[in-house]
């Protein structure tokens, strides 16, 4: 019988796949997603501010049913107004719901921060600009608790370059039309977003241009069609405001008040803002804002393509065009420009691990980023632990917003809220609508704001003349007088007819049932009733609590 003869062996070698490398970028990143969570909604209970109040209000008004500008005046642009109706529509008409609200788009803010810049440049930078953006956006430099508008901006922003990456890599047209829609949305938010619709406009040139090579027919194309989804969102406004016949008011307060509130200042002046803005931000943030600036000299010898150069350089001279529009360089103005502190201090991380890690082995490692990155959180924490883990949300209101009375005003809103009807209109004769918000009464006039009034621009005295027929046409049970230098910012040479007026009519029509004095030393301090003859210190500033005499035509109140 024969045998069969052995199979001969292969000689080909067998080869071991390579063993995948995990990425801990995801990990990271909602960590650090679930901490800063974890920190806004312990905060999620400081009381707003004058903006908060504003947009408050008017995103009040919006759920009721009333159309914007109508009993409400403002030179900003209904946007933010309208996401504070989202948010208290699903979590409630409360200072908590609003800030609730905030948590949650700030996280979603923060994950699609790391998504567009992993798209566009790598996975460790879209981290890195993630996480500094994260930890600066709460920062208490920046009034960070706060539901500003610059938070949306950086929201709507961050969705639109999301669109930007998702067209260069797909192609598709209609990421135009949403990445144009999604600009004009964060216009919405505030003007100054404008800079950052200049920017996507001119990036697209270039990349339809250089990159595509595509005929100028094609180029005007799908330029056209960007821009139509950055005109629609106004466009709708301004079709509401027309329909609703206020169109003038709209015009007055957005165009033309706003270009004069943004006029040039002086060199004094505009020293001074910055100042006060940014040395706070300094003290706490240093080693960013120096990593950053360091980012930015190496861009160039960093081994990105011409393209990405471009898009980095175009991204950071736009959002930093709306953070110095107006010159005001207000704390929470600069909210606009941290995710692109975020990705400068992620390009030098990147760039000084590779010039360094032939002379130090260590940094060859493919976690090295990511604890550099780590070392950069600790520190951050560290330098916020009061503020992070220990100070109360009122203490932390109070020392950011000291010698304002924003938390004495859920004071006065129950007041007046146990003082009155729910049909009863009320006035404050300053700018603190936050009064009008926590209250949940109507204001007796459209100017929340009083400075506009004392403000140099031409229609001064036009506007003070029409918020007094307001009040005087409404008959408010309550007014609320607010005797307090934030509150007004009097410019010398202004018209006073509105003091000279104040004056008369609560003198004539109402009684003072409260004052609250201000003292340096010693915080608000209410006096009521009887009381109001105990005062002997002369305060800072104070707040009068005036209620309308019965004989006067005031509605009645509950008992």
């Amino acid at each position: 019988m024969n045998k069969k003869k052995p199979l001969k062996q292969s000689s080909s070698k067998v080869t071991i796949p390579e063993k995948r490398k995990r990425d801990y970028h995801l990990a990271f990143l909602f960590i650090i997603i679930a901490f800063i969570s974890i920190i806004r909604y312990r905060l999620i209970g400081v009381f707003i501010e004058r903006d908060e109040g504003e947009y408050a209000y008017i995103g009040n008004l919006f759920l009721n049913g009333v159309t914007p500008f109508k009993d409400g005046y403002s030179m900003k642009l209904p946007g933010t107004s309208f996401m504070y109706a989202f948010f208290m529509f699903f979590f409630g008409r409360t200072d908590t719901g609003i800030h609730f609200g905030l948590l949650v788009m700030n996280a979603v803010t923060i994950y699609l921060l790391y998504t567009v810049f992993k798209k566009i440049l790598n996975p460790f930078i879209g981290l890195a600009t993630a996480t500094i953006y994260g930890f600066m956006a709460i920062g208490f430099p920046f009034i960070g608790f706060a539901a500003h508008a610059t938070h949306f901006i950086c929201f709507y922003s961050a969705i639109a370059l999301l669109f930007l990456a998702d067209f260069m890599k797909s192609g598709k047209q209609i990421k135009l039309f949403l990445l144009g829609l999604m600009l004009g949305m964060a216009f919405l938010m505030k003007q100054q977003a404008v800079f950052l619709i200049l920017f996507a406009g001119l990036f697209l040139l270039f990349y339809l241009k250089t990159e595509k090579k595509l005929s100028l027919s094609e180029i005007i194309k799908r330029l056209l069609l960007f821009s139509s989804g950055v005109v629609i969102p106004y466009a709708l406004i301004f079709i509401i405001i027309l329909c609703t016949g206020q169109f003038h008011t709209f015009w007055l307060w957005t165009v033309q008040y706003a270009s004069q509130y943004e006029g040039v200042k002086g060199i004094d002046t505009i020293g001074i803002y910055f100042k006060s803005s940014f040395v706070p931000a300094w003290r706490v943030y240093n080693y960013l804002w120096i990593m950053a600036l360091a980012g930015v000299l190496v861009l160039f010898w960093s081994p990105y393509t011409r393209l990405q150069k471009l898009f980095v350089s175009g991204y950071i001279v736009a959002s930093t065009c709306v953070l110095c529009s107006g010159f005001y360089f207000r704390p929470h103005y600069y909210v606009v420009i941290l995710p692109a502190i975020g990705l400068l201090s992620g390009i030098f991380i990147e760039f000084s691990i590779k010039q360094l890690k032939g002379q130090i082995p260590v940094l060859k490692s493919y976690h090295t980023p990511l604890v550099i990155l780590s070392v950069l959180v600790l520190i951050t924490i560290f330098n916020n632990g009061d503020y992070f883990f220990s100070y109360s949300a009122k203490r932390i209101g109070d020392i950011a917003f000291w010698g304002n009375p924003f938390s004495e005003t859920r004071t006065i809103a129950k007041y007046i809220k146990e003082n009155t009807n729910d049909s009863d209109k009320i006035a404050v004769l300053g700018s603190e609508p936050e009064i009008y918000f926590y209250s949940n009464r109507r204001a007796a006039t459209g100017y929340l704001y009083t400075y506009p009034l004392v403000d140099q621009q031409p229609n001064n005295k036009v506007m003070q003349q029409q918020m007094i027929r307001e009040i005087e046409q409404n008959k408010p049970a309550i007014i609320v007088f607010c005797n307090i230098a934030y509150s007004w910012i009097v410019f010398p040479g202004t018209p006073r007819d509105i003091f000279d007026w104040g004056n008369t009519y609560t003198h004539d029509n109402y009684t003072p049932v409260a004052f609250v004095d201000f003292f340096k030393d010693e915080g608000w301090q209410f006096f009521w009733g009887d009381a109001i003859k105990t005062r002997t210190k002369q305060p800072q500033s104070f707040m009068i609590i005036f209620k309308r005499n019965p004989d006067k035509g005031s509605l009645p109140h509950p008992s």
